[in-house]
């Protein structure tokens, strides 16, 4: 199977159709390149080069420049979803042999135009015929295949160099986690006793301090378990985004109230550790502490359209909100684009006047491995 797919988050989509500076660059050498050798009989004989052949070849390598770049259009529509090569091969065929076809009807009009400003070129011998046309035309069809080809190579190669990136990216991230996990594994059972211990000083009748304390001890286990995995399913994360709220609540009393609505589905999608837990926090650092009265904090989990529609919502502005390029937010895109590819997202709006949203779009993960718990070494 085949599958280039161009990625939004590297090119823009009018850079990705019409194409970058560097491709522009190699059409203009590889046409330009071409031009000599078209000019050379005229150059090793002593035929001289009218000025209507010149402008003849130099009209032939613009049209197949603009008869490529139409090829490229195509090719970049066909490979937005994985193709074997035989019926790759079937789909580009008719596409190749038609705009040939287009382009050897062009070129060989605006030779026949130029042909007729040539006094010493008698004017019968400029009418073309069907042989001429079907010879010119195998020779327009071959180049584009020539070029078909190498733009596909070309687009291989860098889609595989792009996947090796990509999954030593994974690697170095995997690694990381695994190290964060094997710091936070240096004697839990101490950190967990004392937490214990401290419970238990406590005078019974102060039941709020000592549920304080169990959820604290339990927000501490499930973040060394959770750690240790690249992917959770979003119940365990709500579970964990409630007891860490429960214990802020503490610190904002009535400023601070929540309200979660997530859908049976959503709970069971898989998303990175601690991903929701990072917008909540920031939702009360940049929303809730900047607000005398505080205010109420909405988490929505839908899925639609095959994806996860995860939204945190809370009073303030995108003024006070961090960067759409903070330093934050574009560590968490990265971490989205590594695990689920080109189509996740993570942007900072304002649905309503006084309220900011936090919106994450998360497709499936790219391979169900990445699910796997790290092993530690």
């Amino acid at each position: 199977m085949i599958h280039l797919p161009s990625s939004p988050v590297t090119h823009s989509v009018y850079r990705r159709w019409l194409g970058t500076r560097n491709y522009w660059l190699f059409q203009t050498l590889g046409w330009g390149g071409i031009f000599p050798l078209a000019i050379a009989p005229y150059t090793l004989s002593s035929e001289k080069l009218s000025p209507q052949a010149l402008a003849f070849n130099l009209a032939f390598f613009a049209l197949c420049a603009v008869g490529s770049h139409l090829l490229r259009v195509v090719l970049l529509y066909l490979l937005q979803r994985p193709r074997p090569v035989p019926g790759l091969a079937l789909a580009v065929f008719p596409w190749v042999l038609g705009i040939a076809a287009s382009l050897t009807f062009d070129v060989m009009t605006v030779g026949q135009m130029l042909a007729a400003t040539d006094a010493s070129i008698p004017p019968d011998s400029v009418i073309w015929d069907v042989e001429s046309y079907l010879d010119s035309l195998l020779r327009v069809f071959v180049l584009l295949l020539l070029w078909c080809s190498s733009y596909f190579l070309v687009r291989t190669y860098r889609q595989q160099q792009q996947d090796k990136l990509d999954r030593v990216r994974s690697e170095v991230q995997a690694r990381e986690a695994q190290l964060r996990a094997l710091k936070a594994q240096i004697n839990p059972h101490f950190l967990f006793n004392s937490l214990n211990s401290l419970r238990a000083l406590m005078p019974p009748e102060d039941e709020r301090a000592r549920a304080t304390v169990s959820r604290l001890a339990n927000l501490l286990r499930a973040s060394l378990a959770t750690d240790q995995e690249p992917l959770v399913p979003l119940s365990r994360e709500l579970s964990m985004v409630e007891g860490y709220l429960e214990i802020e609540k503490l610190r904002h009393e009535e400023r601070l109230r929540w309200k979660i609505d997530a859908s049976a589905s959503a709970r069971e999608w898989p998303v990175p550790p601690f991903a929701l837990q990072s917008l909540v926090e920031n939702a009360i650092k940049h929303g809730i502490n900047r607000i005398e009265v505080g205010g109420e904090i909405e988490i929505s989990a839908q899925v639609s359209e095959g994806r996860l529609h995860l939204d945190v919502t809370n009073p303030g502005s995108l003024e006070a909100a961090p960067t759409a390029s903070g330093v934050g937010l574009a560590n968490a895109r990265a971490r989205l684009l590594l695990l689920f590819g080109p189509t996740a997202s993570l942007e900072l709006l304002a649905p309503s006047p006084g309220r900011v949203q936090a919106r994450v779009r998360l497709p499936l993960p790219l391979a169900p491995l990445l699910a796997a718990p790290l092993s530690s070494p």
